[in-house]
């Protein structure tokens, strides 16, 4: 392994070079400048929202999408499926696990594929926050969020009474895939209105690998939206719409690639504060959120000699309404809200590019999601350095299917043939009452030193694949269908979260560990005849509920060496079980992390270097004849050294210039994918070396 050599090349390089996450901090009057992103994580101090407001400047690399950017957040991994795309991860647990909540709008994805996960639709410059949280922290997250909750955040701007605009540019330019990338935020008003506006474009070619191979992952992306607010005294009323455009992007080893995926999100609200009485604050929020996407077998590759393609939709509405109660002394916050998805999604065949007009799967059959939550928390504060922090939740779920029984011409079957063929019932109408609380202790200690410990029960419950994918494949006789369970449990997390932060002026560290048995975790699974399965087909994937346990370690810090050095660290470990067969849990990422130096050379003059790290996977499930065969296979550790240079404050230019994966080692994360027209685990190799600069220009 070259791993020793990257680790005496990131120490010999940490004298002169500082890390690519840390930035100078800008501190600009909102009423003239906009504001740097931000990205909030709960590592150095308790893993709650309400809590820990750790801050830095964006991220000064190149990055592809929302998911590429969020990874550089300690305890976040993402797989890969291309250049654009990919998943993230929390404490082994992604999809529907993860609460993705955008200026409080939620989108889902219109491929049943996952091309296009939420993350894929995020323009994280037009955004003020980012919080991060890992676990479940807190009721007010949404419904489930019981891998965490990653949280976009966009304030009503402080002006004063004189009207004023400013602007920033942003632009760069990475030479692996080619890709270019261009930005501009735009706000203006006074202290009584403002409207500000974001565009963006990236343009991608496909990427090198360390060994040189050429790894399918072009795309273009175009995106923009704008926000009209009113800011009379104490209150915020406002209206926004967003809109993203994917074009062209291709998908190594997917059997399909996407023409298009289409989003727009249209948001209002109001916010108001009250000086007396009971109710202290309201905030209420509206949206809708619309998806299309097209993906196929021949637009944008060689094609075979049948053609297929998939056109699908996923339209999200929602509403949620906050309010801050004063009960006697004690602040009591609550929520109400409403979410409806409904997902379609239709696969046709042809012979002819002209001609992919026959339909051979009702994918998604028309299921719609309707979700109404209640929840509530407070934080009780015993003395000065103790605190209980409590919250209770519920969720009312009904699903039901508006197309199961409608059959595909080519193939003779619905969707309801297709469940009854694996299960052994149709679809009906679910109805769920899920239950969550939390309570955890908070105590301060004189040193600066906090310790906490907390247990919680969150419900998730299943997304539209999981309950009703009808993806019929059966080639030469070899049944490779993916099917979802109509009937499926949700999942019933309870967790232990322990742990303690430190913080001096010289030095930050914060540890936490946790312990998380799942009762009827949804788990994807080979259909090979076991209970509730009735197909013996160990190429076909189903559903079903198991026990699952999963645990694991964070650690996080910082210490400042010198004045203008700092070193900086961060690492977390996955442990997943599955309790019934005794088997490792498919999907959960190694024991990995970073490794940085930070030195601010000059005022305006920054070097760094991060080391990002991995160890070896040996924890898999292969083999579709006895698990799941979800993992390709062990992954092997790797090292990969990142430098850059960061020329601030060049009146008005900022530079940053870095060279990401300086060895051009051959690497990937162990984190893999699926086909959708043959479900075959796919793990794509992540890029090789490459030269990037970024600008950035305050007007």
């Amino acid at each position: 392994m070259k791993s020793s050599k990257l680790l005496l090349g990131v120490l010999f390089f940490s004298t002169a070079f500082s890390n690519a996450d840390t930035a100078e901090q800008q501190t600009n009057d909102a009423s003239t400048t906009l504001d740097e992103i931000v990205i909030t994580a709960p590592a150095l101090s308790l893993p709650t929202v309400t809590t820990t407001d750790s801050t830095s400047d964006t991220p000064s690399y190149s990055y592809s999408d929302g998911a590429d950017f969020l990874q550089s957040t300690p305890g976040v991994n993402a797989s890969r499926f291309g250049g654009h795309g990919l998943e993230l991860f929390v404490r082994g647990q992604s999809q529907n696990q993860l609460n993705i909540i955008a200026d409080d709008a939620y989108t889902f994805g219109g491929c049943p594929n996952r091309m296009d996960p939420p993350s894929a639709y995020l323009t994280i410059n037009s955004y003020d926050s980012i919080i991060v949280t890992k676990g479940y922290q807190s009721v007010l997250n949404g419904p489930g969020a019981t891998g965490g909750a990653i949280v976009l955040e966009r304030y009503a701007p402080e002006f004063t009474s004189e009207p004023s605009v400013s602007a920033e540019l942003d632009s760069g330019y990475d030479s692996n895939s080619g890709a270019w990338n261009a930005g501009a935020n735009i706000l203006g008003g006074n202290n009584k209105a403002y409207l500000r506006a974001h565009a963006s474009t990236k343009d991608a070619d496909n990427y090198e690998d360390g060994d040189g191979n050429e790894v399918r992952s072009a795309f273009e992306e175009q995106a923009g939206g704008f926000t009209l607010g009113l800011t009379p005294e104490d209150s915020h009323l406002y209206f926004s719409v967003d809109a993203q455009r994917i074009e062209d992007a291709l998908f190594p080893g997917a059997g399909m690639d996407s023409p298009l995926s289409d989003s727009q999100t249209f948001r209002t609200g109001f916010e108001t504060e009250f000086d007396s009485g009971a109710i202290q604050s309201i905030d209420f929020s509206a949206y809708a959120s619309l998806v299309d996407h097209e993906m196929d077998n021949y637009s944008l590759r060689t094609p075979g000699m049948l053609l297929r393609r998939v056109d699908s939709e996923s339209d999200t509405y929602g509403s949620k309404l906050e309010s801050d109660i004063l009960m006697g002394e004690q602040i009591v916050s609550t929520a109400i809200e409403y979410r409806r998805n409904n997902r379609d999604a239709d696969r046709y065949q042809g012979m002819a590019a002209t001609n992919v007009n026959a339909l051979q799967s009702v994918m998604w059959p028309d299921i719609t999601s309707e979700e109404i939550g209640l929840a509530v928390e407070t934080t009780l504060d015993l003395s000065a350095s103790n605190r209980w922090v409590l919250g209770g939740r519920y969720d009312y779920v009904n699903v039901d299917f508006g197309r199961a029984d409608e059959v595909a011409s080519v193939t003779g079957l619905s969707a309801n043939d297709l469940y009854n063929q694996f299960y052994g019932y149709d679809a009906e109408e679910q109805t769920e009452h899920n239950l969550g609380a939390l309570m955890r202790y908070e105590h301060d200690l004189d040193d600066g030193l906090t310790l906490y410990s907390g247990l919680s029960r969150a419900v998730r419950t299943a997304n539209a694949t999981e309950r009703g994918l009808a993806n019929y494949m059966v080639m030469m006789g070899d049944n490779r269908s993916w099917v979802g369970n109509p009937n499926i449990d949700p999942e019933k997390h309870h967790q232990l979260d322990i742990g303690l932060s430190k913080s001096t002026e010289q030095w930050q560290f914060g540890v936490s560990a946790y312990a998380n048995r799942v009762d009827d975790f949804i788990l994807r699974d080979s259909a090979r005849g076991q209970d509730g399965i009735l197909v013996n087909a160990p190429n076909a994937d189903v559903y079903r509920n198991i026990d699952a346990l999963i645990y694991g370690l964070e650690l996080q810090g910082e210490w400042a060496l010198s004045p203008t050095l700092k070193f900086t660290g961060d690492a977390n470990y996955t442990y997943g079980k599955n309790r019934d067969d005794d088997l490792a849990l498919p999907q959960i990422p190694p024991l990995q992390g970073t490794l940085g130096l930070t030195w601010q050379a000059q005022q305006h003059i920054e070097l760094g270097s991060t080391l990002r790290w991995a160890f070896k996977q040996t924890r898999v499930d292969t083999d579709p004849t006895t698990g799941t065969g979800r993992d390709v296979g062990e992954t092997s550790g790797y090292s990969v050294l990142d430098l850059n240079l960061r020329l601030t404050n060049l009146d008005p230019l900022s530079l940053t210039l870095g060279i990401s994966n300086v060895f051009d080692q051959t690497y990937a994360n162990h984190l893999n994918r699926s086909n959708i027209s043959d479900p075959t685990e796919v793990q794509v190799n992540e890029p090789g070396r490459s030269v990037y600069i970024q600008a950035h220009i305050p007007l």
